[in-house]
């Protein structure tokens, strides 16, 4: 006999139901939701922490611009040739100070001379202060040549850090802290304080800059022209051989 074979059918494929295919839709939706929240949280992670080094570097670059300039003030016993003066403007919370000082640099303002042939300032002029440029607000600094019989104004101006939104001054004159000072009628202040505030591009983050600033008052010597020509003679030992002394 002959065997018969059987040749068995295949079965038949099993299809995803509707609810299988709702379900799986779901949980598509719900893990690419996650992934996009994830990836959002990242970027607006990212651009705050641009954000916040961007304006405390703003702000830090502002307030150590002005601190080094501070620390070069050019003193003298004749205070027309030293000068320190801080002009409040603004609320508090929106101050917008002016500073103008008389500083010694090694920096010249211009370069050569055409006159005398030499760089230009040693003691120069410089004046702070804060303007919109192209609709943000900026910290401009301003230099020129000391002594030129316009303290106030001339030289090169020119914007230095944008951002910078805010700038307090306060001067202390030894027993409190004075929001105006002008050193031709005050004298040298003993530290000013100087406190400045910087915003991102964005304007979404602002950060606080702070620097206290020690002024040096101890007084120059007297030039030796000015001691020669006190008009008072001395003797080798530095004593006075006026006529007014007794005989012994």
């Amino acid at each position: 006999m002959n065997a018969i074979h059987v040749i068995p059918r295949p079965l038949p494929r099993r299809a995803f139901t509707l609810v299988e295919l709702v379900v799986g839709i779901v949980i598509a939706a719900l893990l690419a939701a996650a992934a996009a929240t994830a990836i959002s949280q990242l970027v607006r992670a990212r651009t705050a922490a641009v954000a916040h080094r961007q304006a405390f570097s703003r702000a830090s670059d502002a307030a150590a611009r002005i601190a080094l300039d501070l620390a070069g003030v050019t003193r003298d016993l004749n205070l027309a040739n030293s000068k320190v003066q801080v002009t409040t403007f603004g609320p508090p919370n929106a101050a917008r100070d002016e500073l103008l000082l008389l500083v010694r640099s090694s920096r010249p303002v211009r370069g050569l001379s055409e006159i005398t042939g030499a760089a230009e300032g040693s003691d120069q002029e410089v004046q702070y202060r804060i303007k919109d440029d192209a609709g943000k607000p900026t910290l401009w600094r301003r230099t020129d040549v000391a002594l030129d019989g316009i303290v106030d104004g001339g030289g090169i101006a020119s914007p230095i850090i944008a951002g910078v939104s805010t700038l307090s001054l306060e001067v202390f004159d030894g027993s409190a802290w004075k929001e105006s000072w002008d050193s031709d009628s005050d004298g040298l202040p003993y530290a000013v304080r100087v406190v400045v505030t910087a915003s991102s591009d964005d304007a979404s983050i602002s950060a606080i800059a702070r620097r206290v600033v020690a002024i040096d008052r101890v007084p120059l010597p007297p030039r030796e022209e000015e001691s020669s020509d006190s008009g008072t003679p001395t003797d080798s030992s530095g004593s006075s051989s006026g006529t007014g002394g007794s005989q012994q």
